[in-house]
């Protein structure tokens, strides 16, 4: 029980700590702190409902956690999915509005965020979602 108590109180102390650090410091505390991530969704099923894609359905393989523009785009030459999707690209680098049309002849649209906006763009694409 004494034990129990003395983690709780250095995990609260930890906590309350990691909140006040700048995410430019070692020890990054948000989420997105040094990383970008991308939420696909499409209406591209039978049933046009809007859904999420699955990495393998577009047949992506990021080589590391952080995905940019740039980086989607390299991957989407390289594997042209026939999948139109919509999506959002959330972190570190920025965040952008990301819409690409399937296809050999596809393309990827792109449009940076204003700061900030990215959390509820997400929520509100995340609410469609279900």
């Amino acid at each position: 029980m004494v034990l129990e108590v003395i983690a709780l109180v250095a995990l609260a102390l930890f906590v309350g700590w990691g909140v006040r650090r700048a995410p430019h410091r070692p020890f990054a505390w948000g989420m997105y702190s040094g990383s970008s991530k991308g939420y696909l969704w499409t209406t591209g099923g039978p049933d046009g409902r809007r859904r999420a894609v699955r990495h393998r359905e577009l047949g992506l393989a990021p080589e590391g956690h952080l995905l940019t523009v740039a980086e989607l785009n390299r991957l989407l030459r390289a594997t042209e999915p026939p999948l139109p999707f919509d999506g959002l690209i959330i972190g570190s680098t920025g965040s952008w509005r990301v819409r690409y049309q399937g296809g050999p002849d596809g393309r990827l649209y792109a449009a940076p965020l204003a700061p900030g906006a990215g959390r509820e763009r997400l929520i509100a694409a995340a609410e469609e979602l279900q």
